[in-house]
């Protein structure tokens, strides 16, 4: 099985590997789940999510706004971004299917496992003899 390059910005919908285009909002809490057949038939099979993501900021609450209700075209602060960009895992597959990760350092970076004395404990002041 060949490693598949992760989709990203300059993804067109032709070649985007998922059934369900995921997108969502940092600032806003937005977020759309659609169907790539929608998508490829709305906007076009050669579209890329870039443009579909700029789309979906264009209809952010975030987004400066001129005084005659137009978007402004510079500095978007929405935080709108896809999930799924830069990952070659499906976004429905469940966690108990991906395996286990290999973590660098590892065994290494362990502490000895040593047991350190400890100090004895002493009564401060004198004795209580009455």
């Amino acid at each position: 099985m060949s490693r598949q390059e992760p989709p990203g910005l300059h993804t067109t919908l032709q070649y985007y590997p998922w059934i369900v285009v995921r997108f969502a909002c940092t600032r806003c809490r937005t977020y759309s789940n659609v169907r790539l057949a929608l998508l490829a038939e709305k906007y076009g099979a050669t579209e890329t999510i870039g443009r579909l993501l700029d789309l979906f900021h264009g209809n952010c609450p975030h987004r400066p706004r001129k005084r005659n209700g137009r978007p402004v075209a510079r500095d978007v602060p929405c935080g709108g971004y896809c999930p799924d960009l830069g990952s070659t895992l499906p976004p429905d597959l469940p966690p108990s299917l991906t395996g286990l990760t290999l973590i660098s350092g590892g065994r290494d970076e362990m502490l000895p496992d040593m047991r350190v004395p400890m100090e004895r404990r002493r009564r401060v002041g004198g004795s209580t003899e009455g």
